[in-house]
Parts: C-alpha cells; sequence; structure tokens
C-alpha cells in the first residue's frame, strides 16, 4: 500500500513542479516570445473555425477546438503544432464530405494562410526562449517573407482555379500536373537555397 502512496507523492510533486516552471515561464516572458505564440493561438484558432462546419464550431466542441489551438502556443516544440493542423485538415475534410458545405476560393485561401501560419509561426516560437529580447528587426522580416509567400500562394491558387476553367473536361488533370510542377520547381528551388548556405 506505501508503494502506491509514494508513486502518487512522486506523480504530485512532478505536477507541482511543472505548474511552478509555467508560472516562472508566464512570469518572465518577454514581448517577442509572448507575440510569436499568441500568433500561433490565433492561427491555429483561424485555422479551425475556417476548417470545421458551423454546426460545429457553433457548438460545445467549440471548446474542444480552443483547446487544440491554445496547446501548440505553449508548447511548441511538441507535437500541438502538427495536431492543430491535422484538426484542421479532418475538419476541412469533415465539412466537404459529410456535412457537403461548398468549397469556396476564400475560405480555402484562408485556411491555408492559417494553416501555414500556424506551422511557421510554431517554429519561430520553438527557438525563441521565453525570455528573450528579440529585435523588432527580426519580427519585421519574417512578417515580410510570411506575407510575400501567403499572396503567392494566394495568387498562384486564383490562377489553377481560372486555369482549369479554361481547358473545360480536363481540368483535374491539369490542376494536378500544374500543381506538381509547382511543387517540384519549389523543392529544387529550396535545395538550391540550402546548398548555397555555408
Amino acid at each position: 500500500m506505501s508503494l502506491i502512496l509514494d508513486e502518487f507523492r512522486e506523480i504530485g510533486g512532478g505536477i507541482a513542479s511543472r505548474v511552478a516552471r509555467l508560472h516562472t515561464m508566464v512570469r518572465r516572458m518577454t514581448a517577442g516570445p509572448a507575440l510569436a505564440r499568441g500568433g500561433v493561438f490565433a492561427a491555429a484558432l483561424v485555422a479551425q473555425l475556417v476548417a470545421w462546419p458551423a454546426a460545429v464550431t457553433l457548438g460545445r466542441p467549440a471548446l474542444l477546438l480552443a483547446l487544440v489551438a491554445i496547446m501548440p502556443a505553449f508548447l511548441p516544440r511538441g507535437p500541438w503544432p502538427s495536431l492543430a493542423i491535422l484538426t484542421a485538415v479532418l475538419g476541412w475534410f469533415l465539412a466537404t464530405t459529410s456535412f457537403q458545405e461548398g468549397v469556396t476560393y476564400p475560405r480555402l485561401v484562408l485556411l491555408a494562410g492559417a494553416i501555414y501560419l500556424v506551422h511557421s509561426l510554431a517554429a519561430l516560437a520553438a527557438v525563441l526562449p521565453y525570455d528573450s529580447l528579440v529585435a523588432v528587426e527580426v519580427f519585421v522580416r519574417w512578417l515580410l517573407r510570411v506575407v510575400l509567400i501567403l499572396v503567392l500562394t494566394a495568387a498562384l491558387a486564383l490562377f489553377v482555379v481560372a486555369a482549369t476553367g479554361w481547358v473545360g473536361s480536363g481540368r483535374y488533370l491539369l490542376a494536378s500536373l500544374l500543381g506538381l510542377a509547382v511543387m517540384a520547381a519549389l523543392a529544387g528551388y529550396l535545395a538550391s537555397l540550402a546548398a548555397k548556405r555555408p
């Protein structure tokens, strides 16, 4: 019986030390890492709200979606950002199949942008110590790069949507081939950038 009580005491001590560490982190957090983590939460919440059908986001499951959105902000190094992204993708899949909601260009671009922001902001938040001082230029350069990527993605998606309308019956094949070509070009470009780094 005393072994079980010792185990419970050890578990309680572990939980207490984690809560104390979280309290210290929140107390010592500076503006830069707080901004990055807040952005992770906002982007994950937008992704969940855009992806899931209205019947889910306006009901009780919205609290669960909010929990899924806040966890990557607290733990950006763990599996939580991936879980938030996969939850949004699952919501999109269910909304467009089971709930038969239509696929609209603005909703698709907003979801893709929010998912990219979750990924990118979680990576930024993961490398920033919670008590670090970050120069404003770091965030400005990062924000400019993200805006450029999101605008190019939206423009490319609009082009693909328009190009499939021009082709007629072979639109799915054309969209697939065009998407494959763009991904191959992007992978080649990123590989050349990685090769240039010392």
